[in-house]
């Protein structure tokens, strides 16, 4: 019961306060404006006096309040274009290429099975056989004539090149699908 009656005078007590709140706070507010100076300028005033001329359409002013110059033209940031360069001269590595295909086209007879696989006149649309042809040509490109000990590990791998080339099928249909793993070259 007396909990119920602490309860009713705390809800009384709260409602008191917020009704008469606004009331007291318009009186306080009153009270301020009379002690204050008029000599403070109005919000109307502030903003009659600080107005400049209107800026023309088109121009933005920075955060120290100077003018922006914009570009006439619209373009883009992402645009690019690379220079052209043109080789004076062929590096080797080009010579070697169409040496090799040029020989290559010089084959166009008619082959038998085994030369048709060993021949890389022709070269079956799979990424591997694809590979195994630039690879292979590079590895010829770097042996030229050499004699030395990188030119050897470079014939010993053209030798297994060429073998993965046989059992790949590279120079006919190409491979099947469990050739890949039987034919892979491992050092």
């Amino acid at each position: 019961m007396l909990a119920q009656h602490f309860y009713l005078i705390r809800t009384a007590v709260i409602a008191l306060l917020l009704f008469f709140l606004p009331v007291i706070h318009s009186a306080d507010a009153q009270q301020l404006l009379e002690l204050e100076p008029e000599s403070e300028p109005s919000l109307e005033s502030l903003s009659q006096s600080t107005q400049t001329a209107p800026l023309p359409l088109g121009t933005l002013l920075d955060s120290e309040g100077k003018p922006i110059n914009l570009p006439d033209q619209e373009q883009s940031s992402l645009e690019y274009s690379a220079p052209t360069l043109t080789p004076t001269e062929p590096s080797k590595t080009t010579k070697s290429t169409k040496a090799t295909q040029s020989t290559k086209a010089a084959k166009s007879k008619k082959l038998s099975r085994k030369q048709q696989l060993a021949s890389r006149e022709h070269v079956a649309n799979d990424p591997n056989c694809r590979w195994l042809d630039k690879r292979m040509d590079q590895l010829e490109a770097q042996l030229g004539g050499k004699q030395d000990n990188a030119a050897t590990h470079q014939a010993d791998e053209l030798s297994a090149r060429q073998k993965e080339w046989q059992c790949l099928k590279c120079g006919a249909e190409g491979p099947a699908q469990n050739d890949h793993s039987n034919c892979q070259y491992r050092r």
